[in-house]
């Protein structure tokens, strides 16, 4: 499988999206380098691409995105083979001194998915990015996975590659149409990692069915990205967004691209449009989840491996309806508390009535249509795969009230 978080400051570099407002990171993983496949990904609402040849920084620039840049002789030539510093040193430091001013220029890419014995080489090339082109990312992906080994694997990579973000990528879309448990164990364990590394991460997940990956619905499509987000990912990534191989890195021909916003003849599909919809929404939101730290993760109804359940120190305590929800709490840089509820069905739309530990005089929502905060209906629901960002304003405490 071929897939795919900085340091805010790299994930509020300007991108595409409202003047005057940092816009989140969504990032098409796939190679692009004419403007008619840039602009259709730009409509889309995404700001960022991987990969990037650097004869294609104008168009990017024009079309306000950034790019993750690719050039031959860094990465090596096949998508599997092992990371060679020696070899793409010989080329890394040209290629920053010839492109690194660009204001396209995001970050150069090095590896996709590399073992753990890949890391020493790896680190050697890190240090090249980050001494000749401070503040770009020297972009590794990390592949999926669960359990102590993971999180080993993860604390390697840190402390001998000191990246500025984790990126990794889980399809959790199968050919049944279900939605597998390791994407909450996944997520939660690189979401610990960058706790405990003062990190944060991205996630790029499953926008193209292919190899025995099913084809996301676009309540399936909202799960992932909110999901992610219920986690406190920074950036959000999208595999792939054209429905046909990789025409770099000796990717195979697959031949089961399909359903990706891009069809294999580069025409928009339904897909784009659901894309383009939640990518809408979340840039409303974007200003405000860049500003939040995620405080703790939890689900209600069935909690996954390597995650938890409600407890003490919980803000919401339960719900009255519906059965099963991934729930996040937040603290804003200015802070005020905020939680996030994801419903986690992929079928069926719920009222929206938490129970929160502590007596909430008032409950607003971040709408994701105008950006805005509303004071929420007690008829509001959640669509299939749908996150909503509340901001409770809690009660004084009763001997507070009774002082004054």
């Amino acid at each position: 499988m071929l897939a795919a978080a900085i340091g805010l400051s790299i994930a509020s570099q300007e991108v595409r999206g409202e003047e005057g407002t940092p816009p989140f990171p969504l990032m098409a993983w796939d190679y692009a380098d004419d403007e008619e496949t840039l602009q259709k990904m730009a409509d889309c609402g995404i700001n960022l691409v991987a990969f990037v040849p650097p004869e294609a920084l104008d168009i990017c620039h024009k079309l306000g995105i950034k790019a993750i840049v690719y050039q031959a002789g860094i990465t090596p030539a096949h998508w599997a083979a092992p990371f060679n510093a020696e070899e793409a040193n010989k080329t890394l430091p040209d290629l920053i001194k010839r492109v690194n001013d660009h204001p396209a220029v995001y970050g150069y890419h090095l590896k996709d998915e590399p073992d753990h014995s890949q890391f020493p080489e790896l680190a050697k090339s890190v240090k090249v990015v980050h001494d000749l082109a401070p503040g770009k990312w020297a972009y590794i992906n990390l592949p999926p996975g669960m359990g102590e080994g993971y999180d080993g694997y993860l604390d390697v990579y840190v402390n001998t590659c000191h990246p500025k973000i984790l990126s990794y990528d889980n399809y959790p879309i199968g050919q049944e149409g279900n939605f597998s448990y390791g994407f909450w164990a996944n997520i939660a364990q690189v979401r610990n990692a960058g706790l405990r590394h003062n990190l944060p991460f991205w996630n790029i997940f499953l926008s193209s069915a292919h190899l025995t990956y099913g084809e996301p619905s676009e309540a399936a499509l909202r799960l992932q990205a909110y999901g992610s987000l219920v986690y406190g990912a920074k950036g959000l990534c999208y595999y792939k967004f054209i429905s046909r191989e990789l025409p770099i890195l000796d990717a195979p021909e697959l031949g089961d691209f399909r359903n990706g916003p891009l069809d294999q003849f580069g025409e928009k599909t339904h897909t784009w449009n659901w894309m383009r919809n939640m990518n809408r929404q979340i840039q409303n939101m974007g200003p405000t989840l860049l500003k939040l730290k995620s405080d703790v993760v939890y689900h209600v109804g069935d909690v996954p491996e390597q995650n938890r359940g409600v407890g003490e120190d919980t803000l919401v305590k339960g719900l009255k309806s519906g059965s099963d929800f991934a729930i996040g709490d937040f603290t804003h840089e200015d802070g005020s508390r905020w939680v996030m509820i994801v419903n986690k069905s992929l079928t069926h739309s719920t009222t929206l009535v938490p129970e929160f530990r502590d007596a909430v005089a008032k409950l607003e929502y971040l709408s994701p249509i105008s950006g805005k905060m509303k004071e929420i209906s007690p008829y509001y629901c959640l669509p299939p795969g749908q996150g909503v960002l509340l901001k409770p304003t809690f009660a004084p405490p009763a001997a507070e009230v009774s002082e004054k």
